[in-house]
């Protein structure tokens, strides 16, 4: 290091510390300014899920400020009461001096994985860092209110619906046959199975302690690692060895200058790069384009073969247009911003999205979320990403169809029609199993056993049945006329009397 060009001009010693390594957490106040805080607010009740992360802090709110309405107070306590009385799953009210005296905030996932973020202390020329558990992000939730409103909902349907007596209906039977494990496994992955692990963690109740008090600082001392631990010092390593050790380098097939981020990089930078990296990038930064706005990017001395060749490894036709492929949003093993969704379910949703705008102009999203059943802010940022909305119409696709593709190269036109016919069958097999409810097996009634027992016996003598029928009913047929000739007979006989 003495003959670099770039000298060290200072040696730090840095220290692990592994004391908090499963229990440190930042919480972020995306709604609280910088200087406001919650530092000198009064945490009434705190509760944590430490396997999922999750966080519940009540805080409460100074009632006798002069900017608080008494009255609004009272009525949302009084509307909030009425709701906790009717709601069986709760015995405890919501607030207990009859006004909105708190506030309650619920966590959010700020990054789903933290296993490269670390907290830092720089203290006496020595740095310590401690590896962070997760980040979370703290903001007001209001499901008393919701709860009222759907509440309401419910009732006005209700008092429709009583006036009414439904009819006797056709009770349908199905058996649950055998699940392949393929589906097994999506059903392990849905998200359903991860909202069900979520609410089977139970809360842990926590104490919450001021940054000033005394157990705060004996908590931040925990943050420094001993200096007289031994295994600190035992790194006999070569510069170039610590650094890879430090950095890892990237295998050559692996490296991709296309993974910089498009906003960080100029146009010009990008028609330097290998064609498939250029269309890559140029199509996960739009994510919607035509071929023709493309081609006009990208330089002309590409071939249009060859554009088209990586063209479709990065992207799928969609009413005319390039929709970038679902894997390039949400890579493999990564998991959703907002809710901390796997990729694999993120990618199945959007890939539906796709396939509902390959068949209709305009599409619903709420019927969307009723098949997918994914939180609504992971599908309304698919729908926004690549649509905009109308209203009294749905969403549709951010660039206008056209057929102009489809009638120019018919070929690629008709590869991405089968393409999307597998692509149908296949998502139609994984919403069913991800939507398909364990059913139990019924015994079979009297009626049923006795219907199965006469089918079995009629097996056996069902061709002699048969013939009989037949010959009955031809029988039947030919006596019809004779019987029909022999009154008309007695018929005659009988005006002759009469006249006689």
């Amino acid at each position: 290091m003495e003959n670099s060009i770039d000298p060290v001009i200072k040696e730090i010693p840095v220290f692990l510390s592994t004391k908090l390594a499963d229990k440190l957490f930042i919480f972020q106040y995306p709604m609280k300014a910088a200087h406001e805080g919650y530092d000198n607010a009064t945490f009434t009740k705190t509760a944590i899920k430490p396997e999922n992360q999750e966080v519940v802090i009540e805080v409460q709110i100074n009632t006798q400020d002069s900017h608080y309405n008494v009255n609004k107070g009272q009525a949302i306590a009084a509307h909030a009461e009425m709701s906790s009385k009717r709601d069986q799953e709760e015995d405890e009210r919501i607030f207990d001096s009859h006004t909105m005296d708190k506030i309650i905030m619920q966590s959010s996932r700020a990054l789903p994985n933290c296993d490269n973020y670390a907290i830092g202390v720089f203290q006496d020329g020595e740095l310590h860092i401690t590896p962070l558990k997760g980040i979370v992000q703290m903001r007001p939730e209001f499901n008393y209110l919701d709860k009222i409103e759907k509440r309401g909902k419910d009732e006005g349907k209700n008092t429709d619906t009583e006036e009414e007596d439904e009819p006797a209906k056709q009770v349908n039977v199905t058996f649950a046959r055998q699940v392949p494990d393929f589906i097994k496994k999506m059903r392990e992955q849905s998200f359903q199975t991860h909202a069900k692990k979520c609410l089977e963690e139970q809360w842990i109740s926590c104490q919450y302690k001021p940054a000033t008090s005394s157990l705060s600082e004996l908590t931040r001392m925990e943050m420094f690692c001993s200096t007289n631990d031994e295994s600190a010092n035992n790194l006999n390593l070569s510069t170039k060895q610590y650094l890879d050790l430090l950095a890892p380098p990237l295998k050559e097939e692996q490296f991709s200058k296309a993974n910089i981020p498009s906003h960080t990089t100029s146009l010009s930078y990008i028609r330097t790069l290998p064609l498939l990296d250029q269309v890559r990038i140029l199509m996960k930064d739009a994510k919607v384009m035509s071929f023709a706005q493309l081609r006009t990017i990208l330089s002309t001395e590409h071939e249009t073969t060859a554009i088209l060749k990586y063209l479709q490894q990065v992207a799928v036709l969609v009413q005319g247009n390039w929709v970038v492929n679902s894997e390039l949003i949400y890579p493999k093993d990564t998991m959703s911003a907002h809710s901390g969704i796997p990729a694999e379910l993120m990618c199945r949703a959007r890939d539906y999205v796709l396939l509902s705008f390959t068949e209709h102009e305009f599409v619903d999203r709420r019927a969307v979320s009723s098949i997918v059943k994914l939180p609504a802010e992971e599908i309304r940022e698919i729908f926004t990403n690549i649509a905009k909305h109308q209203p009294k119409k749905g969403w549709r696709l951010i660039v206008n169809p056209s057929k102009e593709f489809s009638e120019r190269y018919p070929e690629i036109s008709q590869r991405q029609e089968i393409f999307w016919e597998a692509k149908r069958k296949h998502l139609r097999e994984a919403m069913e199993a991800q939507n398909q409810a364990p059913q139990r097996q019924r015994r079979k009634s009297n009626r049923e056993s006795i219907g199965s027992e006469n089918e079995e016996r009629n097996i056996g003598r069902g061709i002699s049945g048969r013939k009989l029928m037949r010959d009955s009913s031809v029988s039947d047929n030919d006596s019809a006329p004779e019987n029909i000739k022999q009154k008309k007979i007695n018929r005659n006989r009988k005006t002759s009397e009469t006249s006689v």
